[in-house]
């Protein structure tokens, strides 16, 4: 028997232990089934757990934790990287510094009633639209809050607004129609703008020597008065509370 007749079982043989090694390594490489891992109970107290992992994990710049406008109810999510498979429930949030600057988006999964992974949007950075759609998410959570909270508009047509300006509350009211914003403080109107720019994101009114611009998505308003800047958190207000 040759050498080159011997060696042709040998290859055989070869051939057939690397095929088993990569096909165990293949197998070991797939997803993890989900019927063989746990996403955690329904995180029914979802707001308090993302709000008690944030006051234990403090932001360089501090966050506004009484002002966190969260996009959706917690729906079931795998968090993937090249590395790791996370599973939990998703809860995408918008959230303001206490300064009233930088709203940035968040992303929190929760996994028996504990943040297991919190991504936020960096400014350069943005979050990927697979972890959260924010342009999506806040438009279906606007239109929810429109459905369950009606506007508040009185008999003379005018919408009712309070913002929070350093530790002062300051009131105003508005009429699309008349193109006017009223601003009062303390039962006293101090001034009368006119709209000029009235959009579903934005009410801009001018006065002779101010500029009032609120954002109706963020709730934030910068107000403009003989160049002095001042910034505001701001909520669609009743007229009457008690």
């Amino acid at each position: 028997m040759t050498t080159f007749s011997l060696l042709k079982p040998l290859r055989a043989v070869c051939l057939f232990i690397c095929l088993g090694f990569l096909s165990a390594c293949v197998t070991n490489s797939k997803p993890s089934s989900a019927n063989n891992v746990s996403f955690g109970e329904q995180p029914a107290d979802y707001k308090s757990i993302v709000k008690t992992y944030l006051e234990k994990n403090p932001e360089k710049i501090p966050l506004d934790l009484e002002r966190i406008d969260f996009l959706n109810e917690p729906n079931k999510f795998i968090y993937e990287t090249f590395t790791q498979e996370k599973f939990g429930y998703r809860v995408c949030t918008m959230i303001n510094t206490k300064s009233a600057r930088g709203l940035r988006a968040h992303f929190f999964l929760v996994n028996n009633g504990k943040v297991i992974k919190h991504l936020q949007d960096l400014g350069l950075v943005p979050l990927s639209k697979d972890i959260c759609d924010i342009d999506v998410l806040s438009s279906n959570s606007r239109m929810a809050k429109a459905a369950v909270v009606p506007e508040v508009v009185d008999e003379n047509g005018f919408k009712y607004i309070t913002c929070q300006v350093n530790d002062n509350e300051t009131f105003f009211a508005f009429n699309s129609e008349k193109r006017q914003l009223l601003k009062q403080y303390d039962g006293k109107q101090l001034a009368v703008f006119d709209i000029e720019q009235l959009t579903d994101t934005y009410i801009v009114a001018t006065s002779a020597d101010s500029r009032i611009s609120i954002n109706r998505v963020s709730g934030t308003m910068l107000d403009q008065t003989n160049g002095i800047e001042t910034q505001a958190l701001c909520e669609l207000s009743s007229k009457q509370r008690f």
